[in-house]
């Protein structure tokens, strides 16, 4: 079994070599790398062109179309797999994306051909889960204002929210969104004592109330009962700015909204509106529709808002987290076995 590899800046040739363990279960294993996604930057870019695009935007990696022809197992952690590159795999039969999304993976292409595709569903999951219930805190307490404040001289006793702000275990969290980040950030959440409800709109109301949590039926219901509104679903069609000024209107003038998932989920323009004229409490927000967040952005401009630059899935523990998630589905692969993370 040939199992080709492509590292990038993200999950590097070193991380990638942990791959070589394979070869216990005579595996052949090849590790190349993607000299187009050198770094972070890079590769958060490619992500958001393919979210925004489809996969057919984004170029082929050329040292993933010179090696493919004779391999079996195609594993990559931002490098498209793409129309071109199934089509130069003729002895594909499974494809590993070391992500938590799959958005660079050709689904239809590969379940036209009856490959099966895994993923690496809670690689970030922890990080960006503690991260969250970081950015609650932060904006509710004034953390990041009193810090900027003090840089500036400045010793900082009243702030926009002086009246509004809360003890967690007086508060109603709303999650929008229970799958692997949502229902972390509500087993961290469980022991602040607050109130956590939460709306899926993919997700049956059994399996929310099985991870503990309170199932809302309806999105409209959610944002009016709570004080903080968390966001953690995937961009799509379906998704495509939930919360809009219609969404932000349903939500109480002291409620804080929090996203570190996607920012196709939020209309930027109406959230502004909505803290510029104070309809909400404050917002805690790590991704943009446009990275880097440019100079004159609005947001900028704001007293109420908490900020940071795409940060949440950040950690030492994650990329690695991605090659064991992706080295145990391909053992069980190799040796036979039900594979836990198949998507397609």
């Amino acid at each position: 079994m040939k199992i080709l590899c492509v590292a990038d800046g993200g999950i590097t040739t070193t991380m990638m070599s942990d791959m070589l363990v394979l070869e216990r279960y005579g595996a052949e294993v090849t590790i190349v790398e993607d000299a187009d996604m050198a770094t972070m930057a890079e590769i958060t870019d490619r992500m958001g062109l393919i979210e925004r695009g489809g996969i057919d935007v984004a170029p082929s990696c050329q040292a993933l179309l010179d090696n493919c022809a004779d391999k079996d197992v195609i594993v990559v952690h931002v490098a498209s797999v793409n129309k071109e590159v199934i089509a130069a795999s003729p002895h594909l039969k499974l494809v590993a994306v070391l992500r938590g999304g799959y958005e660079n993976a050709d689904v239809a292409e590969l379940q036209a051909r009856g490959i099966p595709l895994i993923n690496a569903p809670w690689r970030s999951a922890n990080a960006v889960a503690d991260f969250t219930v970081g950015m609650m805190i932060a904006e509710n307490k004034n953390i990041a204002r009193s810090h900027r404040l003090l840089f500036n001289g400045v010793w900082g006793k009243q702030y926009v929210n002086q009246s509004y702000i809360r003890d967690l275990r007086k508060c109603t969290v709303g999650i929008v969104g229970m799958g692997y980040i949502g229902s972390r950030v509500a087993q961290r959440l469980a022991g602040f004592g607050c109130r956590i409800v939460a709306h899926d709109p993919f997700l049956d109301t059994a399996s929310v109330r099985a991870a503990g949590v309170e199932p809302i039926d309806t999105l409209a219901e959610l944002l009016r009962m709570s004080d903080f509104v968390t966001l953690h679903l995937r961009a799509s069609a379906a998704t495509h700015h939930l919360i809009d000024a219609e969404a932000l209107a349903q939500m109480k003038p002291s409620a804080y909204l929090v996203n570190t998932a996607r920012a196709d989920l939020v209309d930027e323009a109406a959230l502004v509106d909505a803290l510029r004229d104070r309809r909400i409490g404050g917002a805690a927000i790590d991704v943009y529709e446009s990275e880097p967040l440019q100079a004159d952005h609005p947001y900028l401009g704001l007293d109420n808002v908490t900020l940071t630059s795409h940060l949440a899935g950040t950690s030492s523990d994650t990329m690695q987290t991605s090659v064991e998630i992706g080295v145990e589905d391909l053992t069980r692969f190799l040796q036979g076995a039900e594979m836990l993370n198949v998507r397609a």
